[in-house]
């Protein structure tokens, strides 16, 4: 990766703005009202979802531009967004902590390939990083949260 290539600054603020609704909705479920946590368990698991949608979107949107779509980066591009689904969709099932760690784990794994991914401009996989830093960071706060319940 060049490190002298930086990203437009507009992606970093889109980028930074992105990932502030975790932190709100995972407040919310901390320290929030009683009444409120609830909401803001399925507010962060609803949005990192679709977060996680969305960067497997990336992938298989880099992937249909090339000559010759592989079935397997288009595969695994649905993994972590159905992963998240499941859980989101199955929370009575799961519990809050299972449902936090399981998004966390999606995330983390997203992470991984992003960063080890060749695909898209030389700036993506730290930009990726920081931002999955900060993600990671509100979803371990509501987990431990969770553990504690």
């Amino acid at each position: 990766m060049d490190l002298a290539q930086k990203p437009p600054r507009v992606i970093w603020v889109v980028g930074v703005l992105t990932v502030l609704p975790l932190f709100v909705a995972s407040a919310v479920f901390c320290y929030g009202p009683m009444h409120l946590r609830a909401a803001g368990l399925t507010s962060l698991i609803a949005y990192a979802t679709a977060l996680l949608s969305y960067l497997g979107g990336i992938h298989a949107g880099l992937e249909i531009d090339k000559a010759r779509p592989r079935w397997l980066v288009l595969g695994l591009s649905l993994a972590a967004p159905a992963v998240a689904w499941l859980l989101l969709l199955g929370g009575d099932d799961f519990g809050p902590a299972w449902q936090i760690a399981g998004v966390l784990t999606a995330l983390l794994l997203q992470w991984l390939w992003d960063a080890t991914s060749h695909d898209g401009p030389s700036w993506r996989p730290r930009l990726r990083t920081l931002l999955t830093a900060g993600a990671a960071i509100a979803l371990a706060v509501a987990l431990e949260q969770a553990l504690s319940l």
